[in-house]
């Protein structure tokens, strides 16, 4: 008996040691799965060419009912800006990108969606905050504001013929001259009339 007690005493330990690394190699192999698991991957995305992406996209998409319409307005003389946004009109919803381009034929879509489209012009008028000196059909001296973003309206008529002015001021007045206020325009005409 004393045999098998040293054996079994012996074999005890073997098994622990054993049960011990398969333990320990187990609990490694985890680890290691688990860094590799949490470690961010970079994918590199399939190269597409993005605007000729989103230009298929575009071609596809047709006008909703509800669709806006962003207009940026440029003013090339005084160089503000002014956007606004409008509804699209009913005879527009579900046309394409083509139709909408004809039927606003002086602007230049720079974003196409079925419910939001972007568009600007650029205009050779002063913007809205200016009045405009200028002369009317006749050569008579008339002072006109952009009432409406893309012309001028008459606002009031200075009795005075362009061609009593100055060569250099006439030369000035033609196509139109912008200040911010009535004041500015009678000051400024004082000092060039002689």
């Amino acid at each position: 008996m004393r045999n098998r007690d040293r054996e079994s005493s012996q074999l005890t330990p073997l098994i622990d040691r054993r049960q011990l690394l398969l333990g320990s190699l187990t609990l490694l192999s985890m680890a290691v799965l688990l860094i590799i698991g949490l470690t961010p991957r970079t994918v590199a995305a399939p190269e597409t060419d993005e605007p000729a992406a989103q230009a298929g996209a575009e071609s596809n998409a047709v006008l909703a009912e509800d669709c806006q319409l962003i207009q940026t307005l440029s003013y090339q003389p005084c160089g503000h800006e002014v956007v606004r946004r409008q509804t699209l009109p009913p005879e527009l919803s579900g046309q394409n990108r083509s139709a909408l381009e004809a039927a606003y034929d002086a602007w230049q879509v720079t974003s196409f969606a079925a419910d939001e489209v972007r568009m600007s012009q650029t205009l050779p008028l002063y913007c809205p905050e200016h009045l405009v000196l200028m002369p009317d059909d006749s050569g008579s001296l008339c002072v006109f504001r952009n009432k409406y973003g893309d012309a001028l309206a008459l606002v009031s008529e200075m009795n005075i013929l362009l061609e009593e002015l100055p060569d250099a001021v006439q030369e000035e007045l033609r196509p139109g001259k912008g200040f911010s206020t009535q004041e500015e325009i009678d000051l400024w005409l004082e000092a060039n009339d002689s």
